[in-house]
């Protein structure tokens, strides 16, 4: 494994030596931490906030506008009412004020970010051709609707095209230009074969079987029957898992962006079960199955992200062609159920069962089912409109149990003669079953190896250092700076600190893509109440270092809150050709606050980690706070009461001194005030935590400290605290 430490977690950022006597040193302490206004302090707990949203017309499908909070009431299981802890009305339609999004740098040409950017005036829509669910023929007759589409939306719709075959493409990322969406479409056909079933396919060797014994059933023939029931079930599962995994990934795709996003799948479905049949082998329950689970799992993720689904039936008015060329039909008056009436009953149940995966997808996000017209392009306008002009309403549940089952929800108005569409439940699973399920690692694989960037999680990633150029001979890292949004972060509360459970992972692929190596990083750590402001005033930043191989030219950075399991990523260059410096106050995972200030010239050679402060005396003796092996340590010939107070000098005497028992700002006009949190993380990945700001030092993390580097500590915590050594 090549030199891919963690740069950014050394709360330390200054010279490297401090001259005990003269007191002379760079001076270094953390930004004022403004609290935030209260809109920002979205943080997660262990009660989950439920958002609900609302879309309310008419009798005639017009919207309604001008409702107040009092006018809605939530409720849930066994009607029991919730109080209502947020409210907004969304008038898209009229260019209203965008929501707010998460904590972002602003764009650049070296900034890459999984925060999609689009005019928020109107709800970003996503279209997927599945071509895994679709024959061919109405593919192409969809894609005819979708260009006919094209020539109805407003001219600022954002508009994305997603085609789904054995893999999910991104055919086209968010655009509002009409020529690029329509060359999109064009891309979108995928002509994969769909399994028929065997029982009304000609070709299968049941009824081949069956011919040739001139339509008599032998043993034989129904224990051939019985497994091809259950070959056609597995295929079915697989071209399930595939769709519902598709949807959970544009969940995460979609997850990151606020507001109401619309989802229009145009497809033929599949069953959201397969009935028993007597008619068809030697066990009536041979092949038969539910997917009820996995359409409901897809669901909540969708709904999660706030992505209403407007599925759109492919076939749209088309009749079942029992004679087409590509299906032959197998008609036999021998054997029950073989004959023309019950092959049409059968694809008829089948159709609805279609219809019925997709009415349960779009009643469980709050959208609506398009079926039984040729009007798509009508369709697809009613779920803009529905997307333009909303309520968001939301809870925190009371009074239930987070027993991992489906809670149904019910909105009731007092608007007489309105008609409601909104989300119909969520499944109670306490934030950390996710994580719980699979280890962080094998999380944040699963992040690098989905085809869509996830935006559950905001982030960016910046190059801000360009190293040496690289070699065949030798690969010199390149530095890249992460910042990642807390909003979607679960902070869990203790006395007196939030913990923050988060790790990251940087991805490295193939020429081809297809494989990557990972290299991981632990950033867990308490955090204290200073800090979270610092978190929420500046996102998490962190600086790490990276050497890619000279051939690979993608990196994929991931974010895993583990105790949600929620995971954020973005894509960037192995090899950025601009560089940025670093922008505004890094408030790192570890609770470093280093200055900003101009990246390194590309011409000098890589900056290494911190892991010693030396201090040397006057008279010629020296000593050092080290961090770099094993152990926390402070060693040498000076003593702690020479060391610790020109530590204390580098990190508060130039803007605090002591007043009253306590340190304050030497600006009387200042409201800064210092913070006690020591971060020292080593090449290794080790660090501890040293918290000076309690009745005595506290230590955590996976550095040990040893007795010197206590002693340390005890000296400057007295200083920290005005006390007299």
């Amino acid at each position: 494994m090549r030199n891919k430490g963690f740069l950014g977690a050394v709360a330390l950022a200054w010279a490297a030596s401090l001259a005990v006597a003269a007191g002379s040193s760079s001076q270094q302490s953390s930004p004022p931490a403004q609290q935030p206004p209260a809109s920002s302090q979205r943080i997660k707990t262990q009660t989950r906030l439920i958002a609900v949203d609302v879309v309310v017309t008419d009798s005639h499908g017009v919207p309604i506008r001008g409702l107040k909070q009092e006018d809605f009431q939530i409720f849930e299981e066994h009607n029991r009412e919730q109080q209502i802890a947020q409210f907004r009305f969304v008038d898209r339609s009229a260019n209203s004020a965008a929501p707010a999004g998460p904590v972002a740098d602003p764009p650049s040409a070296t900034l890459f970010t999984n925060a999609t950017s689009t005019d928020r005036a109107i709800a970003p829509t996503v279209l997927l051709m599945d071509g895994l669910n679709t024959e061919l023929s109405n593919q192409m007759q969809v894609r005819q609707h979708m260009l006919t589409l094209l020539k109805t939306l407003p001219p600022t719709t954002p508009v994305a095209v997603f085609s789904l075959g054995h893999e999910l493409h991104v055919v086209q990322s968010f655009s509002t230009d009409p020529k690029i969406l329509r060359a999109a479409i064009d891309k979108t056909l995928r002509a994969i074969p769909i399994e028929q079933n065997p029982q009304d396919d000609a070709a299968s060797p049941s009824n081949q079987a069956l011919d040739f014994n001139g339509g008599q059933e032998t043993q034989a023939i129904q224990g051939l029957e019985e497994f091809e029931a259950v070959t056609y079930e597995a295929q079915m599962a697989i071209r399930v898992d595939e769709t519902t995994d598709a949807m959970i990934q544009i969940s995460k795709y979609l997850g990151g962006m606020p507001g109401r996003k619309n989802l229009i799948w145009f497809s033929e479905s599949f069953p959201i079960w397969i009935e028993p049949n007597s008619d068809f082998g030697n066990d009536a329950f041979a092949g038969s199955a539910s997917y009820t689970g996995k359409v409901q799992a897809a669901a909540e993720a969708l709904t999660d992200a706030r992505v209403a689904v407007y599925p759109v039936d492919a076939k749209g008015l088309a009749t079942d062609q029992l004679y087409s060329t590509a299906q032959n039909p197998h008609i036999n008056q021998q054997r029950i159920g073989a004959g023309f009436g019950d092959q049409l009953s059968r694809q008829n149940t089948q159709h609805l069962d279609a219809q019925a995966t997709m009415d349960n997808i779009a009643d469980s996000t709050g959208g609506r089912t398009c079926k039984n017209t040729n009007d798509l392009s009508g369709c697809v306008q009613a779920a803009l409109n529905d997307g333009s002009v909303y309520y968001e309403l939301a809870y925190y549940p009371e009074g239930i149990a987070w027993d991992n089952r489906f809670h149904k929800i019910v909105v009731k108005t007092t608007q007489h003669g309105a008609k409601l569409a909104y989300r119909r439940g969520y499944f109670a699973v306490e934030s950390k079953g996710p994580a719980e399920q699979q280890n962080p690692e094998a999380l944040l694989k699963q992040a690098c190896m989905e085809p869509l960037a996830s935006e559950s999680i905001a982030m960016s990633v910046q190059p801000v250092a360009a190293q040496q150029a690289a070699s065949a001979a030798q690969e010199e890292p390149l530095r890249y700076l992460l910042t990642v949004s807390p909003s979607a972060l679960t902070f869990e509360s203790a006395v007196g600190v939030r913990q923050m459970g988060l790790e990251m992972a940087i991805c490295e692929f193939d020429p081809k893509g297809r494989t990557f190596q990972l290299s991981t990083h632990d950033l867990s750590r308490p955090v204290p109440d200073d800090l979270y402001k610092a978190y929420q005033d500046h996102g998490i930043r962190d600086i790490f270092d990276y050497a890619a191989k000279p051939e690979d030219q993608r990196l994929r950075f991931a974010v895993l809150d583990v105790p949600s399991g929620t995971t954020g990523s973005v894509d960037v260059p192995a090899h950025p050709k601009e560089f940025a410096s670093v922008p505004g106050p890094i408030v790192s995972a570890s609770g470093a606050a280093p200055a900003a200030g101009p990246a390194p010239a590309p011409a000098k050679a890589p900056v290494s980690v911190i892991t010693k402060v030396n201090f040397k005396g006057s008279a010629g003796g020296s000593s050092s706070l080290d961090w770099s092996g094993d152990v926390l340590s402070y060693h040498g010939d000076l003593g702690v009461n020479q060391g610790a107070p020109a530590f204390f000098k580098s990190l508060y005497g130039a803007k605090f001194h002591c007043d009253g028992g306590a340190l304050v700002a030497n600006d009387a006009n200042s409201s800064d005030k210092p913070s006690f949190l020591l971060s020292f993380h080593n090449a290794r990945g080790t660090g501890a935590v040293v918290e000076l700001g309690g009745d005595a030092p506290a230590y955590s993390g996976n550095l040990p400290v040893d007795a010197s580097g206590r002693a340390f500590f005890d000296y400057l915590w007295k200083l920290c605290h005005c006390q007299q050594p």
